[in-house]
């Protein structure tokens, strides 16, 4: 055996994970992939479905999203483990369970990845019109993938303010937008009112609060879930957090109610500033879009040019955020020998540099698309993150079920965090994704959610029976609960 064999052996690779995340960070980490372009840039298209009724449509999709992130938290706090609900998924479900929704996890996380990184090349074309779509994807990728090749506390450290200057923009926002509505503003001008909410008549002479009736919302949920997707971040981070039996819980709760408020206020006030076939026509303009309509009506100058500096901020910590939770979860698949083994080394700080390097692929995929379809690039991304969101909350609420008769089983008292009215939440949840997964079949703008959902869903399953002929698999341990001791549990 040579020298290097032997001192491999002596000293194998570190693979565990450093506990550096405070309770603050993990609330900011929390919002951070969910609180992206669905609201900024995706807003305009899912309001062309259901026109002012889109309120509805995010209600229906955060409730789910509600459901989903109740149940991560009572699952996390009580196996905050490496790898989240996905590794949870493989001790419960066993190796096919943890396997399909560690992979698919990773999967979406990164391919919401490469939307965010493809908008905020979008939004860099406001300044620098010249700019490629495709250089700038590339541009903005880079700089993702430094902060997240750093140490797991300049992650959080970053992600804390980039997520802190998002969420106080949304707040000014709607707090503007409701002086406007309601009280005029300036103090001369009159109130705005909510006439556009039921009296804007579309070119085909259709008009009142939802003209395109129950299918309209129903298809405009489909667009909104994208909005949520990013809510498993809170699980995923749990094993990295210095108190994850209290800070999971409590992030759970803060980061849920914040999301349904931001997102249905916003879109609310969207709907109430200008006529909604207005915002559809302007999509993406920057300089049209109501965000700076509040702004150029309480008489902010530069309007265009803050609000585009905002989108940029939240894009990139949306993209910082999923990679971050795609990549702890290739790690967590490496520690099982169902990813590349380099991908389950960390660094003396604690970072899985393999496992980001591994999930960096995505912003070659993002790249190239933005070259090869830079009108489409953005959507694409977007109905495939979508169908891999809603797999992703199937398989929570599965795992979910299963947790429970396995902790009814072992006689242990009841978790901190409680999901409520399950199971039959549980079969809500399943049932409402699948329906929503046959609605995507409708919707004009995301064909390809639908068309490749089942061979996507197949290939998964191929390449695990294709990967356990290869290689011996090893066999999913039984996972400590938190309150079996006094300590939490480690890596």
């Amino acid at each position: 055996m040579s020298n290097d064999s032997l001192s491999r052996t002596k000293n194998p690779p570190r693979t565990h994970l450093e506990r550096r995340l405070t309770s603050a960070q993990i609330s900011m980490i929390a919002l951070s992939g969910a609180l992206g372009t669905g609201l900024f840039l995706g807003a305009g298209s899912t309001i062309s479905f259901a026109g002012p009724a889109t309120v509805i449509a995010y209600l229906l999709a955060g409730s789910l999203a509600l459901a989903v992130v109740w149940a991560l938290a009572e699952l996390v706090s009580a196996h905050p483990i490496p790898g989240g609900h996905g590794a949870i998924a493989a001790a419960h479900l066993g190796k096919l369970g943890g396997y399909l929704t560690r992979w698919n996890f990773a999967i979406t996380m990164l391919t919401a990845v490469g939307a965010e990184v493809t908008a905020t090349a979008t939004y860099f074309q406001h300044w620098f019109p010249n700019l490629h779509l495709g250089l700038g994807t590339v541009l903005c990728s880079a700089f993702i993938i430094t902060l997240n090749l750093a140490t797991v506390r300049l992650y959080g450290f970053t992600e804390y303010w980039f997520s802190m200057i998002k969420v106080t923009a949304i707040v000014v926002f709607i707090l503007l937008g409701l002086s406007v509505i309601f009280f005029g503003w300036p103090s001369d001008s009159p109130a705005l009112g909510i006439v556009n909410l039921t009296e804007v008549t579309t070119d085909s002479g259709l008009s009142g609060f939802a003209p395109y009736g129950f299918s309209g919302i129903l298809l405009a949920a489909c667009m909104a879930v994208f909005s949520f997707g990013g809510i498993e971040n809170v699980s995923v981070s749990a094993a990295e957090s210095e108190h994850p039996q209290r800070d999971i819980p409590r992030a759970a709760s803060t980061m849920i109610w914040r999301l349904l408020i931001f997102y249905v206020l916003a879109i609310t006030v969207i709907v109430t500033l200008q006529p909604w076939t207005t915002t559809v026509a302007n999509s993406g303009n920057a300089d049209a879009s109501p965000f700076v309509l509040v702004l150029d009506e309480v008489g902010i100058s530069g309007a265009g040019h803050i609000m585009n500096a905002i989108l940029i901020v939240a894009a990139l910590s949306a993209a910082n955020g999923c990679l971050y939770s795609g990549s702890r979860m290739i790690h967590s698949l490496a520690i099982d020998k169902m990813a590349p083994s380099f991908a389950a080394c960390t660094s003396e700080s604690g970072s899985p540099r393999g496992a980001v390097m591994l999930a960096s692929c995505c912003f070659f995929i993002a790249s190239a698309l933005s070259i090869w379809s830079p009108n489409n690039a953005f959507m694409i991304l977007y109905g495939c993150a979508t169908v891999g969101i809603l797999f992703t909350w199937v398989m929570v609420m599965i795992t979910h079920l299963k947790f429970r008769q396995d902790w009814k089983a072992r006689g242990l008292p009841a978790p901190r965090a409680r999901l409520w009215g399950a199971p039959f939440t549980n079969w809500a949840v399943i049932c409402t994704s699948v329906a929503i997964f046959i609605a995507l079949y409708g919707c004009d703008l995301l064909p390809i959610s639908f068309y490749a959902g089942i061979p996507y869903l197949l290939l998964l399953v191929g390449s695990y029976l294709l990967l356990s002929r290869v290689r011996t698999l090893p066999v999913p341990t039984e996972l400590p609960y938190a309150t079996d001791s006094a300590e939490e549990v480690q890596n």
